[in-house]
């Protein structure tokens, strides 16, 4: 019995896919967009896994989603607090978004 449930816990699906086989479908795609709706399915079967967090994080990154790659950052981090992986693709996302925020600012003085 105990057997059974441990098999069902860890053979959870979506779609008729494990954790396993869309983040395989995940890391095999090109289509940013595609990678994020997978990595999206492995987080809704494992929702603390950092390292999807991480790397969904760096898809919306390619797509200059920084925002959105930030948060994906910040639940890596939630998860695993020493991730510097996670913790430098943050900072590097947090930089491109101030670029960005400071180019379309117009100049302060006169």
């Amino acid at each position: 019995m105990l057997l059974a449930f441990l098999d069902k816990l860890f053979k959870k699906k979506i779609e008729g896919k494990t954790v396993e086989e869309w983040y395989g479908l995940a890391t095999a795609e090109t289509d940013p967009e595609k990678k994020i709706e997978y990595f999206d399915k492995v987080l809704a079967l494992k929702s603390d896994f950092a390292g999807a967090w991480n790397l969904r994080g760096l898809e919306f990154v390619v797509l200059k989603r920084y925002e959105e790659a930030i948060a994906s950052f910040n639940k890596a981090l939630e998860i695993r607090p020493n991730y510097l992986e996670a913790k430098y693709n943050k900072e590097d996302a947090e930089t491109e978004l101030r670029k960005i925020r400071a180019a379309e600012s117009p100049a302060e003085g006169g």
